[in-house]
């Protein structure tokens, strides 16, 4: 009998799973909602989908700044600071008098000069982003105490119609429920800005640029792919969309702390290593990246529903991302 060529034989379960990193995260999720539906009472009801999806979407906006950055191989370690930054910024323009939109383009313009320098400093020192954003990260959180000298920043006056545009709440589908759920408009910001970056990284030139840059980076550079520019612009976009985060926010809450954001870095990691997005870069999707955000706030909402004390939390989400990791690992491995 003629041995089959590779090409012949039936593809594996291992090698269909790495064709698709998110199915591992995709798998994981629909166990968890099964899991929590069953034995956390009030899980499946409206206000607990809501819950999730509306705090979600205020990570998963970051995250998906995050993991263009992590496809490119770099990290951004001060995401949550530069959160707090740009809700800092954006609290004390509009408590000052000023046009809503002007402070949010302020807000966004400091945001993304923020990630512009992580950047600058990783792609002109060839300082790895790990240490480079960790450094940042510490600055920029200085930065947010300074601007707010240290105390909350809040928001006094009449509600513009920027904040309802930005995060206000679908009262049309929250009061099909009784008692009425608490959807809010964060959550279409977060699909949209999804579908807008999945488009961009899976069929545009740039995206291709960014799986190069972070798959090889010698052999992007010597294909002519501009690999400092493609790293500038994925730092900017995340820092970008950290700050876009914190106003919506901020839309909702009408005050920011010192500490918001801090820890978000971590967790926005984690979402894209949960969802496939390798750490060595070069592999993963948008659409990954978002089911590791949502697979980790069902667990906190879960677990809260549980009453479970929040460092079981955070000891079950090490446990998942070192999962995730030797699953990535196994995955992408030579076969």
């Amino acid at each position: 009998m003629v041995p089959l060529t590779p090409a012949q034989r039936p593809v594996s379960l291992r090698s269909r799973l790495a064709r698709y990193p998110e199915a591992v995260a995709a798998t994981s999720a629909l166990l968890i909602f099964l899991f929590f539906s069953a034995v956390a009472d009030n899980f499946l009801t409206p206000i607990s989908i809501a819950n999730i999806l509306t705090f979600g979407s205020i990570t998963g906006i970051v995250v998906v700044g995050v993991a263009l950055l992590m496809i490119a191989g770099e990290f951004d370690l001060s995401v949550g600071s530069t959160l707090a930054v740009a809700s800092f910024v954006f609290a004390l323009r509009l408590e000052a008098g000023a046009n809503p939109w002007a402070a949010l383009v302020l807000a966004l313009a400091v945001s993304a000069a923020l990630g512009l320098i992580n950047g600058l400093i990783v792609v002109g020192t060839g300082i790895p982003s790990f240490i480079a954003t960790l450094g940042t990260m510490l600055v920029y959180r200085g930065i947010a105490r300074a601007i707010g000298e240290g105390q909350f920043a809040s928001f006094t006056g009449e509600p513009p119609f920027l904040f309802t545009l930005l995060n206000g709440g679908l009262e049309g589908i929250n009061r099909l429920f009784s008692p009425p759920a608490t959807f809010r408009l964060s959550i279409f910001w977060f699909l949209a800005l999804a579908a807008v970056s999945t488009f961009l990284l899976m069929r545009t030139r740039f995206g291709n640029w960014v799986f190069a840059t972070g798959g090889n980076l010698g052999a992007a550079r010597a294909q002519g792919v501009p690999v400092h520019r493609v790293k500038l612009i994925g730092f900017t976009l995340a820092g970008l969309l950290a700050g876009l985060a914190g106003v919506i926010q901020f839309s909702h809450r009408l005050s920011v702390d010192p500490l918001r954001g801090e820890g978000l870095e971590l967790v926005a990691v984690a979402a894209c290593v949960i969802g496939g997005v390798q750490l060595r870069g070069g592999v993963g999707t948008i659409l990954g990246a978002c089911i590791g955000v949502i697979l980790l706030q069902m667990l906190e909402q879960g677990l809260v529903l549980m009453q479970v004390p929040v460092q079981v939390f955070q000891a079950i989400a090490g446990l998942i991302i070192i999962v995730a990791v030797v699953s990535n690992t196994y995955l992408a491995r030579p076969r």
